[in-house]
């Protein structure tokens, strides 16, 4: 037991070397998903075909293949013009992966919002890029928190198969101590615990700006 407390100890800054770098990892890539799922979304919504049909196709091919895989292909399948490093490779398939499920997000909390907003809009001499601005996005965004915050979090948790392809994150620093110390168990908890904390905080924070926006409406 006190061997096993004392290796539990040991590898715990190891882990928080990896936890941060999970952190680094999540962060931009919430960041990018972001951002990156608000504009497949509008997109999506378009009246042009080209536009639409590309979001409907990016969303599709997304939603609809394993993550791992893509982590995969963008690691692995265009060596023949670039060699990513993992961390590139892991940054590009978590945002392109999870920006198709916030677009979907995004797009139905701007489809639930009352046409007659848009009709009060343009009749104040709105545009429609100012509409968008100004009445409909800040709307859309409070009506997403829920299920975009669900993607947030499994950011985080999915920001594990990038040990895969060799990122020095949580999982990849776990799954090293234990084949060193020939100790699985306890050392996965111990990053599973690490997990569970980081998105907690992250739960956390989505109660705050929830408690925020409703004082402020």
């Amino acid at each position: 037991m006190n061997n096993l407390s004392e290796i539990l100890i040991n590898s715990l800054p190891y882990l928080l070397e990896g936890a941060v770098f999970t952190v680094v990892i999540s962060l931009v890539s919430i960041l990018g998903a972001l951002i990156f799922g608000l504009v497949i979304a509008l997109c999506r919504m378009s009246s042009n075909r080209f536009l639409s049909g590309f979001a409907k196709g990016y969303i599709s091919f997304f939603r609809g293949t394993p993550l791992l895989i893509q982590l995969l292909i963008l690691y692995n399948g265009f060596t023949f013009i670039y060699v990513p490093e993992g961390w590139q490779a892991a940054l590009a398939g978590l945002i392109l992966h999870f920006s198709a499920y916030i677009a979907e997000s995004y797009r139905g909390a701007i489809q639930s919002i009352e046409k007659g907003q848009w009709e009060a809009a343009f009749s104040l001499g709105m545009n429609r890029y100012l509409t968008y601005k100004e009445v409909i996005l800040p709307q859309a965004w409070r009506i997403s928190i829920p299920s975009v915050w669900n993607s947030l979090i499994d950011i985080v948790k999915a920001s594990s198969l990038a040990s895969v392809i060799t990122v020095p994150e949580l999982t990849l620093m776990a799954d090293q101590i234990s084949a060193s110390q020939l100790i699985v168990l306890p050392v996965l908890v111990e990053a599973a615990v690490i997990y569970w904390i980081l998105t907690s905080l992250l739960d956390w924070l989505r109660v705050v700006i929830e408690k925020r926006i409703s004082v402020s409406q």
